[in-house]
Protein backbone atom coordinates (compact mmCIF):
# COMPACT_ATOMS: atom_id res chain seq x y z
CA UNK A 1 0.00 0.00 0.00
CA UNK A 2 1.47 3.33 -0.93
CA UNK A 3 1.22 6.53 1.09
CA UNK A 4 -1.31 8.27 -1.19
CA UNK A 5 -3.80 5.43 -0.95
CA UNK A 6 -3.33 5.20 2.82
CA UNK A 7 -4.05 8.92 3.19
CA UNK A 8 -7.12 8.74 0.95
CA UNK A 9 -8.66 5.84 2.84
CA UNK A 10 -7.93 7.26 6.30
CA UNK A 11 -8.53 10.99 5.74
CA UNK A 12 -11.36 11.18 8.30
CA UNK A 13 -9.37 9.37 10.96
CA UNK A 14 -6.37 11.64 10.35
CA UNK A 15 -8.56 14.77 10.55
CA UNK A 16 -10.14 13.55 13.79
CA UNK A 17 -6.70 12.89 15.27
CA UNK A 18 -5.50 16.39 14.33
CA UNK A 19 -8.60 18.02 15.85
CA UNK A 20 -8.30 15.94 19.01
CA UNK A 21 -4.63 16.84 19.43
CA UNK A 22 -5.36 20.52 18.87
CA UNK A 23 -8.12 20.57 21.47
CA UNK A 24 -5.90 18.87 24.06
CA UNK A 25 -3.15 21.41 23.44
CA UNK A 26 -5.57 24.34 23.83
CA UNK A 27 -6.70 23.05 27.25
CA UNK A 28 -3.08 22.76 28.32
CA UNK A 29 -2.42 26.36 27.31
CA UNK A 30 -5.52 27.57 29.19
CA UNK A 31 -4.37 25.81 32.37
CA UNK A 32 -0.98 27.50 32.20
CA UNK A 33 -2.54 30.94 31.81
CA UNK A 34 -4.71 30.54 34.91
CA UNK A 35 -1.64 29.71 36.99
CA UNK A 36 -0.19 33.15 36.25
CA UNK A 37 -2.96 34.95 38.16
CA UNK A 38 -2.46 35.91 41.83
CA UNK A 39 -5.14 35.49 44.49
CA UNK A 40 -5.32 38.17 47.19
CA UNK A 41 -7.24 37.85 50.46
CA UNK A 42 -8.88 40.67 52.42
CA UNK A 43 -7.18 40.75 55.83
CA UNK A 44 -8.74 43.75 57.54
CA UNK A 45 -11.75 44.33 59.77
CA UNK A 46 -12.31 47.75 58.15
CA UNK A 47 -15.68 48.02 56.36
CA UNK A 48 -15.79 51.81 55.99
CA UNK A 49 -16.43 53.39 52.58
CA UNK A 50 -13.53 52.69 50.21
CA UNK A 51 -11.78 50.30 52.60
CA UNK A 52 -12.14 47.29 50.29
CA UNK A 53 -10.27 49.14 47.52
CA UNK A 54 -7.27 49.84 49.76
CA UNK A 55 -4.39 47.56 48.61
CA UNK A 56 -2.83 47.58 52.09
CA UNK A 57 -5.86 45.60 53.36
CA UNK A 58 -5.07 42.71 51.00
CA UNK A 59 -2.42 39.99 51.17
CA UNK A 60 -1.54 36.78 49.34
CA UNK A 61 -2.04 34.77 52.53
CA UNK A 62 -5.42 34.22 54.14
CA UNK A 63 -5.74 35.15 57.83
CA UNK A 64 -9.23 33.63 58.28
CA UNK A 65 -11.57 31.25 56.51
CA UNK A 66 -13.82 32.25 53.65
CA UNK A 67 -17.59 31.74 53.92
CA UNK A 68 -20.63 32.24 51.71
CA UNK A 69 -22.07 35.11 53.80
CA UNK A 70 -20.52 38.16 55.36
CA UNK A 71 -19.91 41.90 55.08
CA UNK A 72 -16.33 41.75 53.80
CA UNK A 73 -14.84 40.26 50.63
CA UNK A 74 -12.69 37.18 51.03
CA UNK A 75 -10.56 36.99 47.90
CA UNK A 76 -10.05 38.41 44.43
CA UNK A 77 -7.94 37.20 41.54
CA UNK A 78 -5.52 39.61 39.88
CA UNK A 79 -4.61 38.53 36.34
CA UNK A 80 -0.99 38.36 35.24
CA UNK A 81 0.23 41.71 33.98
CA UNK A 82 -1.99 43.70 36.36
CA UNK A 83 -1.39 44.91 39.88
CA UNK A 84 -3.68 44.74 42.88
CA UNK A 85 -3.79 48.53 42.95
CA UNK A 86 -4.87 48.77 39.32
CA UNK A 87 -7.63 46.17 39.80
CA UNK A 88 -8.99 47.95 42.90
CA UNK A 89 -8.49 51.54 41.73
CA UNK A 90 -11.64 53.67 41.85
CA UNK A 91 -13.87 50.80 42.99
CA UNK A 92 -16.54 51.14 45.66
CA UNK A 93 -16.99 48.56 48.41
CA UNK A 94 -19.98 47.12 46.53
CA UNK A 95 -17.93 46.74 43.33
CA UNK A 96 -15.10 44.96 45.17
CA UNK A 97 -17.64 42.69 46.89
CA UNK A 98 -19.03 41.72 43.49
CA UNK A 99 -15.52 40.67 42.40
CA UNK A 100 -15.13 38.33 45.38
CA UNK A 101 -16.72 34.87 45.10
CA UNK A 102 -16.73 34.39 48.89
CA UNK A 103 -17.18 36.52 51.99
CA UNK A 104 -15.75 37.03 55.46
CA UNK A 105 -18.00 37.80 58.43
Amino acid sequence: MNIKQFLKTNVLAIAALILFTGSIMSFTLMEKKSVLATTYFYNSADISAGAFANPSHWNTTNASDCETDGERPCSIVVPDGQTLGSVLAGKTNAQVLSMSPNRKP
